[in-house]
């Protein structure tokens, strides 16, 4: 009896554990050396600031393909995470397993890399296919970077900044298309207190038109740079965030829209008459960046997905309707997808000609609070007033009540900036109007209506006490002239 309940014992043991190696996430693989060891899970753990159409359409594709099946790799965990402080408490916690850092946020990626929380690419035979499949660079940026000659990240894909125009709303107004930033800021697209020709996003909720709104002002500098956006929001509609700002174009609410390259061509399928257009003298590109985690603990799957990503049929599926991002690989349009379409094609090439602006992620760190609110309290918040300033100027110009050289005079009055960009109190009044900026545009804006109120104004004759003395040495002048031909006729 007991050998009997001792082999009941046994059989129960070998039975959990069989039990337990089956429903587990582990797989037995044989490593390097030719010995048995555990892969510590067969699901790969990657944070991004991607969306879920983007993530899922490459977690279907990408768990399709021989490799992830050979590896028994079964799901990937994207953690959202939109914020570089989540990212951070993600990728310094051993716990999270995070294997890849993944997303359009270049800035991300350098601070991360200062907190020794990015683990370089070694794999010689990876390395040697990333070369084959991405360009070291594109419109004279570098697409991957180095440490010490050690691959700490690459970009997959690339998006631009620029704005859709909706032609038939050009057309009924007779605008013409801009082909620059600073000629949006162009009295021309003023048409009237109702009607806007421009549209862009208050920048607290959207950071696609933050980044526009930066751009300008590192391709123009600080102060021509806030002329320019101030001029071009007194000629705007402000919407709240990008997708609707992207609608009211396709819509025709106005005929020029700030948008990034992908929801241009999302636009231009919901219109045909709305066109993507890539700004002439600074664009920006803003490449989707990937790395290794510090503490990736499924290597060889990273690695396989990293090879995924850059691999033709992995790079196709950014253009996947939705998406709608650029490759870096050009092989991706010889794919049955990248054969359809022809419009992201076009205008990959076309902009090879263009002036890409190497944009300072560090500046636009730190002057990033400064940027979205001193924009949200001086334009956003005092935008009727805003309106009404810049409606009288172009229309006093319009008329020639007043010249284009006063008129420039009066640009930089309403473009200028306090002299300390400083919010007072800025805790406790973060995220809403800052008192000192508002109050500071209303003012700027009122002196300058004040101004002009006062020029097309009647001017009525009043004697000042300066001309009083000139008619009294006048009339003097005159007596003395009496008496001396008085004195010769006697």
């Amino acid at each position: 009896m007991r050998w009997d309940k001792n082999i009941i014992k046994i059989s129960l043991f070998l039975l959990i554990f069989s039990l337990s190696f089956f429903t587990s996430n582990k797989q037995n693989i044989i490593d390097g050396k030719g010995s048995e060891s555990f892969q510590i899970d067969n699901i790969l753990t990657i944070v991004t600031t991607l969306d879920t159409t983007t993530t899922t359409a490459f977690k279907t594709h990408f768990l399709e393909t021989p490799q992830a099946i050979n590896l028994g790799i079964t799901d990937i965990d994207f953690r959202q995470a939109t914020t570089e402080d989540g990212w951070k408490k993600l990728l310094q916690d051993p716990s999270k397993s995070v294997d890849l850092a993944w997303g359009f946020q270049t800035d991300y990626f350098h601070n991360l890399e200062e907190w020794n929380l990015l683990k370089p690419i070694t794999n010689s035979t990876l390395l040697d296919y990333i070369n084959e499949n991405i360009p070291d660079g594109i419109c004279g940026l570098e697409t991957k970077h180095y440490n010490d000659s050690e691959l700490v990240w690459f970009g997959t894909a690339f998006r631009t900044y620029g704005y859709t125009v909706n032609h038939d709303f050009l057309d009924t107004y007779g605008l013409p298309v801009p082909i620059t930033w600073e000629g949006l800021a162009s009295p021309i697209y003023y048409i009237n207190s109702d009607v806007n020709s421009i549209g862009m996003s208050d920048p607290p909720l959207s950071t696609a038109n933050t980044r526009i709104y930066q751009t300008v002002l590192q391709a123009f500098g600080w102060e021509d740079g806030w002329s320019i956006l101030t001029r071009m929001g007194a000629n705007a509609g402000i919407y709240p965030g990008s997708v609707s700002t992207r609608a009211a174009v396709v819509s025709g609410e106005v005929g020029i829209a700030m948008t990034t390259s992908s929801y241009g061509f999302i636009a231009m399928r919901e219109n045909t008459d709305t066109e993507f257009i890539i700004p002439e003298g600074y664009a920006v590109i803003d490449f989707c960046d990937i790395s290794l985690g510090i503490n990736c603990d499924n290597q060889e799957g990273a690695e396989t997905f990293l090879q995924f990503v850059v691999s033709p049929e992995g790079q196709a599926i950014w253009l996947t309707k939705g998406i709608d991002q650029f490759p870096l690989n050009e092989l991706a349009f010889n794919t049955t997808l990248g054969q359809t379409r022809t419009d992201i094609y076009e205008l990959l090439m076309s902009s090879y000609g263009t002036f890409f602006l190497y944009f300072n992620y560090s500046l636009a760190q730190s002057t990033l609070e400064e940027t979205v609110y001193y924009f949200h309290d001086t334009i956003v918040v005092e935008h009727t007033l805003l309106q009404e300033t810049w409606g009288i100027m172009v229309q006093m110009l319009r008329n020639s009540t007043i010249n284009s050289t006063y008129f420039v005079e009066l640009i930089y009055k309403l473009g200028a900036l306090p002299e300390n960009l400083e919010c007072y109190d800025y805790d406790i009044y973060y995220g809403f109007p800052c008192p000192s900026w508002s109050n500071f545009a209303k003012e700027k804006y009122q002196t300058i209506i004040d101004e002009l109120t006062r020029l097309n104004e009647p001017q009525e004759t009043s004697f000042t006490s300066t001309s009083i003395d000139v008619i009294i040495l006048l009339l003097f002048t005159i007596s003395v002239i009496l008496n001396l031909r008085n004195k010769k006729k006697r």
